[in-house]
């Protein structure tokens, strides 16, 4: 018979064991719903942060004025912080970090398993099996931007495009610009990936043939981004086209980091053109 000792210490190793067994345990991989659910979350996520880091910078700033015993009015200052391109750059920068942090955190938890796993309905963290899939990802990202281009001013006409955060970039300082540059760059390909050709991709291909997921994503990708361009439609087809050579790239090379780096690419050289052709005023 076990004495009470070493009943306890039995006990004790089958509950670590259970508890290996369930941490090692492979989570269920992300569905339609769930994909699309990612994607609205990413931009309500960037919807509140930006209202409760822009509450964050008023108070600072009514507190410093209670400081210096002035009197500060919180509308007024959120009236003038909002036409303060500046600011807004600011608020982008942070809103952009904070919602790529979040995300990165909420689907790591989630889908642990699916995070390394190359092929569908992985995320595709791991490096390709071909390293030449990066100088691809560069040379069809200066294609689809040397595309998107000529097709989004054929369909636009007269019709003039403006980006939100291109506008924003033509009313800032060159070192304002440069701030810009490092979330579009190296935040946004990642996070917006992570999402899009990740979570969303997955989940269409748990239902879809693969070919129709990588249309379908590629739909979704160009359709969210209407709010930046006050929905005009003109530059969505560049955006879905773009859509589908990320979604190819991430299929084709049974990574996502070569998809990062086509996005990279393409925002890489659309900043680029910001220092080029805007002027700060």
């Amino acid at each position: 018979m076990d004495s009470p000792r070493e009943t306890a210490a039995r006990a004790t190793n089958r509950a670590s064991i259970d508890k290996s067994a369930i941490s090692r345990a492979p989570s269920r991989p992300p569905g339609v719903w769930s994909g699309f659910g990612i994607v609205a979350m990413y931009f309500l996520l960037q919807f509140g942060l930006s209202l409760m880091i822009g509450s964050g910078l008023i108070f600072a700033l009514m507190l410093q004025a209670g400081l210096r015993h002035e009197r500060a009015d919180a509308r007024s200052l959120a009236l003038a912080m909002r036409a303060s391109p500046d600011f807004r750059s600011v608020l982008a920068v942070l809103t952009m970090t904070a919602a790529a942090i979040v995300m990165t955190v909420l689907v790591r938890q989630f889908w642990r398993t699916q995070w390394t796993r190359g092929d569908l309905p992985g995320f595709g963290f791991v490096q390709p099996g071909d390293k030449s899939a990066y100088l691809g990802a560069v040379l069809l990202g200066v294609g689809v931007l040397l595309l998107g281009g000529p097709l989004t001013h054929v369909l636009a006409g007269a019709h003039p495009v403006h980006q939100d955060i291109t506008v924003m970039a033509g009313k800032v300082s060159p070192a304002m610009r440069l701030l810009l540059a490092v979330p579009v760059v190296c935040v946004a390909p990642f996070v917006e990936e992570l999402v899009f050709r990740g979570v969303l991709l997955s989940g269409l291909a748990s239902r879809l043939h693969t070919g129709w997921a990588i249309v379908a994503s590629a739909i979704v990708f160009g359709c969210v981004h209407l709010p930046d361009f006050g929905f005009a439609w003109y530059p969505i087809p560049a955006l879905v086209v773009m859509g589908l050579a990320l979604a190819w790239m991430r299929v084709r090379s049974g990574s996502l980091w070569p998809s990062i780096t086509l996005h990279a690419t393409n925002n890489l050289f659309a900043m680029l053109a910001w220092f080029l052709a805007s002027k700060p005023h």
